[in-house]
């Protein structure tokens, strides 16, 4: 597996951390900058989306430490759910059960980095 640096969720957070922290700006100049709110939306980006990158780049370091390479994908009979089976850093194979619509999204194939979510779900390392 090749180390490249996982950026999932870094830029998600630092969008939504740039939303919520023009919001917190006008409010924050109305409190402190009386006669000119948009003084504070001038502070209120900045640490907005310092705080998103914050808390992307920790779960994207969260996944790359449970980073595993897909070895093979299966059918279920009866069923248009999958089997991906993924080799963790330790050797070790692990089963997931994946369901159409979430096959569809990720785009999993075989050979493609994934991880384990906390929740117990896989997510797709490849950007496609």
């Amino acid at each position: 597996m090749d180390d490249k640096k996982i950026q999932k969720y870094m830029t998600m957070y630092m969008s939504l951390g740039m939303c919520f922290g023009v919001a917190g700006g006008l409010i924050m100049g109305l409190l402190f900058f009386s006669d000119n709110m948009a003084m504070g939306s001038c502070y209120g980006l900045p640490i907005g989306m310092c705080l998103g990158m914050a808390i992307g780049s920790a779960k994207d370091k969260r996944l790359s430490e449970n980073m595993m390479e897909v070895c093979r994908i299966e059918d279920i009979k009866d069923s248009t759910n999958k089997f991906i089976y993924a080799m963790d850093k330790s050797g070790v194979e692990k089963e997931y059960k994946v369901t159409e619509r979430q096959m569809k999204d990720e785009k999993f194939s075989v050979g493609d980095r994934v991880a384990e979510e906390t929740d117990g779900s896989l997510v797709s390392l490849e950007s496609r």
